[in-house]
């Protein structure tokens, strides 16, 4: 798996998954669905990070990484077509990569209790769990070491 900056037309692949996926939308719709308008201003900042995830047969997914204070906050997606192949996995393993090498310490990840690959990938992958949030989703974390 690669990953490359979003541009505008990543930014209009990221509407289009999620016009045709009603679960990815529940979740991610009311921002992402609408990223051309509402995630691109926000890229300008420093801290505000974006990718869309691939491989040779085309984009995969996408990651949003905001970094302050070396605090990370991540959000990931794997359109349907690629989900329960261990894409999700793979992409988690670049969030990190990316939160370290962008000056991330810590990383926090916020997941629908409905999520239950979701939720799994990332106990899988060494993150603790924290518990809910005010908005009832499951509340992860994970510090990453110089």
């Amino acid at each position: 798996m690669r990953v490359r900056v979003i541009d505008d037309e990543g930014l209009r692949q990221v509407e289009e998954w999620l016009a045709g996926d009603p679960v990815g939308s529940a979740v991610f719709g009311g921002f992402y669905g609408r990223a051309v308008e509402r995630w691109t201003p926000l890229l300008s900042a420093p801290e505000r990070h974006g990718w869309i995830t691939y491989d040779d047969s085309g984009p995969i997914g996408f990651i949003d990484l905001e970094i302050l204070d070396a605090e990370a906050e991540i959000s990931y997606y794997v359109c349907p077509a690629r989900r329960l192949t261990g894409l999700g996995r793979a992409t988690v393993d670049q969030v990190v990569r990316l939160a370290s090498e962008n000056g991330a310490r810590f990383i926090h990840a916020a997941v629908e209790p409905t999520n239950l690959p979701s939720l799994a990938l990332l106990r899988a992958a060494a993150f603790t769990e924290s518990g809910p949030n005010e908005y009832g989703e499951t509340e992860f974390e994970m510090s990453l070491h110089a």
